[in-house]
C-alpha cells in the first residue's frame, strides 16, 4: 500500500526597503507557525546602492539560527528589481503544490497557515472542492468592525475588503489581497504590470477563480497589516499606479469574456479552431484572420502590456507538455475539469 504523499508549501515574501522595519517580524511569524513551511523563500527587491548584508545584523543571525532550528529550509534571493509580481511568480513556478504569500509588513498568528491548509487541502475538506486561493482576515490600523461586502470583482471600487475585518464565517469570494496561501503553478501573475505592481494580488487571484477554482474567505485566520508607510509599492510613483490601475479596469471590464491571443503560426491557428467551440465568450487576437477572425496581435500589446502569458510553447514547456497542442490550447484557454486535471 503506497504511502500518501504530503503537499509541500513554500512561504514567499518579497521585501523592499523594510530591513530594519517590519521584515523580522515577518520572518519571526513564519517561525511560529503551528504547521511549518517546507520552505521560506525571501525575495530581496531593493535597489542596488540600498542593499544590505543582513548577514552582518544580529537580529537576522538569530532569525536563521531560529529557521534552521526549526528544520525549516530557506534561502534569501537577490531579486531583478522588477516589482514583487516577478518574484511571487518565480515563487509559483518553483514545484511546491502551495504557497502561502505574506507580505513583508505583515505578522501572521501562530495559527494562519494551519487554518488555511486545511482549507486548500482538498483530503481535509473534501466538501470544498477544487479551491485554488484561501485568504484569513487581514487587519489594517485602524481597525474595522462590521464590513458588509459582496466579495465581487464588480463591486470593488463601492465596498471594502471583506478581509479588512474579523471573518465570521467561511465565504466564497472573488479574489483576494495581501496575504494568502493559493495553489501554485495554475495561474500566472500578471507581469505587465509596473514595479509596483499595484492590484497584483487582486488580478492573480480572481484570475483563479476565472479558471474554475474557488476563492475563499475563512474565519480564526488573524494575519496583521502593519503597513508600513515606507518601502514596498510605497515609494513609486503615481504613473505607476495610473498604469497598472488601468490595466485592472480592463480585466473587469472583460470578466465575462476569455481573451485568446494567437500570436503564433497558420497550422496552430487550424489546430485551435477545433478548441473554439468550446471557449466562453472569446475575444480574440490572431496572425490569421482569414482562418480565426480576430483582432489585431498589435492591439493586444497595446491593451494588455504584455501577451507571454499567451505564448502556448512557453506554457507548453513549463507545463512539461506531452499530449496533442490541441489539448495545450485547451488548458490555456477552457475552464472544468479538463484544466482541473492537468495543471
Amino acid at each position: 500500500m503506497s504511502v500518501p504523499t504530503v503537499p509541500t508549501v513554500l512561504c514567499s515574501i518579497s521585501t523592499r526597503g523594510r530591513y530594519d522595519t517590519t521584515l523580522p517580524l515577518a520572518i519571526q511569524s513564519v517561525i511560529s507557525q503551528t504547521q511549518k513551511v517546507d520552505k521560506l523563500i525571501i525575495f530581496d527587491d531593493n535597489d542596488d546602492d540600498k542593499k544590505q548584508d543582513v548577514r552582518e545584523k544580529q537580529v537576522y543571525q538569530y532569525l536563521f539560527l531560529m529557521l534552521q532550528e526549526k528544520g525549516i529550509k530557506w534561502e534569501w534571493s537577490f531579486a531583478e528589481k522588477k516589482g514583487q509580481h516577478y518574484n511571487h511568480q518565480r515563487a509559483n513556478k518553483m514545484g511546491y503544490d502551495f504557497v502561502w504569500r505574506l507580505d513583508d509588513d505583515t505578522v501572521a498568528e501562530a495559527n494562519v497557515l494551519e487554518n488555511l491548509y486545511s482549507y486548500i487541502y482538498n483530503d481535509i475538506h473534501p466538501d470544498q472542492g477544487d479551491i485554488g486561493a484561501v485568504g484569513g482576515s487581514v487587519l489594517t490600523p485602524p481597525f474595522q468592525h462590521g464590513l458588509k461586502a459582496t466579495g465581487k470583482i464588480e463591486d470593488i471600487y463601492s465596498e471594502p475588503n471583506l478581509q479588512w475585518d474579523y471573518i465570521k464565517a467561511a465565504k466564497e469570494v472573488d479574489h483576494l489581497h495581501c496575504s494568502f496561501l493559493y495553489r501554485a503553478g495554475v495561474f500566472d501573475y500578471e507581469l505587465a504590470l509596473s514595479r509596483v505592481a499595484h492590484r497584483e494580488e487582486t488580478m492573480f487571484t480572481y484570475g483563479l477563480k476565472q479558471k474554475g477554482y474557488k476563492v475563499l474567505i475563512v474565519p480564526n485566520t488573524v494575519t496583521w497589516h502593519l503597513r508600513n508607510n515606507s518601502g514596498g509599492i510605497r515609494d513609486g510613483q503615481q504613473e505607476m499606479f495610473e498604469h497598472d490601475e488601468a490595466l485592472f479596469r480592463r480585466q473587469v471590464e472583460l470578466r465575462d469574456s476569455t481573451i485568446v491571443v494567437l500570436d503564433n503560426g497558420l497550422g496552430d491557428h487550424i489546430v485551435f479552431k477545433h478548441v473554439l467551440p468550446e471557449i466562453k465568450n472569446p475575444i480574440i487576437f490572431s496572425c490569421y484572420p482569414e482562418v480565426i477572425p480576430g483582432r489585431s496581435i498589435q492591439e493586444a500589446k497595446d491593451l494588455f502590456g504584455s501577451i507571454d502569458r499567451y505564448n502556448i510553447y512557453q506554457k507548453m514547456d513549463q507545463w512539461g507538455w506531452t499530449l496533442p497542442l490541441e489539448d495545450a490550447f485547451r488548458k490555456l484557454y477552457t475552464e472544468g475539469a479538463f484544466v482541473k486535471n492537468y495543471v
